[in-house]
């Protein structure tokens, strides 16, 4: 085996520097591929050419000699300066991955970015897709009462057929119903103190179907004569069935959504409505079905959740701890504890 390119690659910004000043037309006319030309010149410039950032650009230099970096590791580091817009920001970045052993990069630089380029909030309205060769598309954001009362409305003229009960609604006028408050609607006993006597125009409350409204807006919508509060102990479930059931009872649902009105797992969204009741200890594993072993999973999460530690998912799984629902990631970590509104944040322990 020729290892003479390999251990060129190897050689990293040493070698980017051999080709300062030449342009991707003159690296092609000596001999490289179009794909190799450009990048060398990309790096070239990058932590060889002019720039306002020369200190860092030196120091990312250093550093990714240090670490050995070679010409594919650049690329790596390269890919995700870039989606930094800010040039500062992106030196920052750039000399961070540069001084990070090869392996760490992609998990350095992903979370960094979150940080850098935070998601931008989407604002309201309706928008249009049109496409010349299919069908077209329409999308509403709105706050999240609005979307679930739309939802509401049209599962009211067609629960099995959306687009029919859009249609129906739109463009023949059909009226549907306004979804009365008939989902779970969590609140704490000193909320509920509060909007009884009035008070409750900043109390936000989450809902079980993705929606949330202040204590004030609740008071003043009229309530389903069957709706339903949930008023739950921060630590201890209210009902259990061991092993006598698999499935969980519809109390037990209701409880679980109260615990977790959206789909527990870390980042999603899926409304507790839509989604399911999964056994933390799997029932086929002799997990019993009572309130502590449950809690509010999508369909997604609830499958790709590691049931059994002898044939992990690389996903993670879902656990309780000290009465709180976590997150235990794949590899070694702490666990992740998801917020809930049945429970306070947890206390910082005293260092005394």
């Amino acid at each position: 085996m020729n290892t003479e390119f390999l251990q060129l690659c190897r050689r990293g910004v040493d070698l980017v520097a051999e080709f300062q000043g030449c342009s991707e037309q003159e690296l092609i006319e000596a001999g490289a591929s179009q794909l190799l030309a450009a990048q060398l010149a990309r790096l070239q410039h990058t932590y060889f050419g002019r720039t306002s950032n020369s200190r860092k650009q030196r120091l990312a230099c250093e550093a990714a000699r240090s670490r050995g970096h070679d010409l594919a590791v650049l690329e790596s580091i390269e890919s995700f300066a870039h989606r930094v817009k800010d040039t500062n920001r992106s030196w920052d970045l750039r000399l961070e991955l540069c001084r990070a052993e090869a392996h760490l990069i992609p998990a350095i630089a992903k979370k960094r970015l979150k940080q850098l380029n935070p998601a931008k909030r989407p604002s309201h309205g309706v928008r249009y897709t049109r496409r010349p060769d299919g069908p077209h598309t329409i999308s509403i954001t709105a706050d999240p009462t609005d979307i679930a009362d739309i939802k509401g409305v049209l599962a009211s003229v067609d629960k099995e057929n959306p687009l029919a009960a859009a249609k129906q609604v739109i463009l023949e006028g059909n009226p549907g119903a306004l979804p009365a408050v008939h989902t779970n609607v969590i609140i704490t006993l000193d909320q509920l103190d509060r909007i009884t006597v009035g008070q409750g125009d900043d109390i936000m409350l989450q809902l079980s179907n993705g929606a949330r409204m202040s204590g004030a807006q609740l008071v003043a919508r009229t309530l389903a004569q069957r709706g339903y509060v949930s008023l739950v102990h921060p630590e201890h479930g209210a009902v259990n069935l061991y092993r006598t059931e698999r499935m969980a009872s519809w109390k037990q649902r209701m409880l679980a959504r109260a615990e977790h009105p959206i789909c527990a797992w870390p980042g999603c969204s899926t409304p507790a409505d839509d989604a399911q009741v999964h056994h933390l200890t799997a029932w086929a594993a002799g997990g019993p079905t009572n309130q502590e072993n449950l809690v509010t999973l999508c369909a997604h999460h609830n499958a790709v959740n590691q049931d059994d530690d002898s044939r992990p998912t690389a996903r993670g799984r879902m656990v309780r701890i000290e009465g709180r629902i976590a997150w235990i990631p794949p590899w070694s970590g702490n666990p992740r504890f998801i917020p809930s509104p049945a429970h306070s944040p947890r206390p910082t322990r005293s260092s005394a």
